[in-house]
């Protein structure tokens, strides 16, 4: 059985408050088909998993472009969260929160 992965841990600080944020769930993403195929995914960041978890505003979002689009036959959010941090940007190496484990 494999874990399901719910968010992405990163320790980041937010540029307006200069609260920390940590817990980072894709909200949206869009897909690109034509003339530069990839994708984009947007994450809200919250202070903590359990601020999310107790529906909490989201203090920043973040914004990552993948360079390819999402293959066929898989789980998009699955596979986003698996490329999040693999791209250049605020979320490289961040850590994946899987449903069963939390952080």
């Amino acid at each position: 059985m494999t874990n399901k992965t719910i968010a992405l841990h990163a320790s980041l600080e937010d540029p307006d408050t200069g609260a920390p944020v940590t817990h980072f769930v894709v909200a949206q993403y869009t897909v690109r088909t034509l003339n530069s195929p990839g994708c984009q995914a947007l994450l809200q960041g919250y202070v903590s998993q359990s601020a999310y978890e107790t529906g909490k505003r989201a203090l920043s979002h973040i914004a990552v472009e993948i360079p390819t689009g999402v293959p066929e036959g898989v789980d998009a959010l699955q596979w986003l969260y698996e490329q999040v941090p693999l791209a250049e940007g605020a979320l490289f190496g961040a850590v994946p929160v899987n449903a069963a484990e939390g952080i």
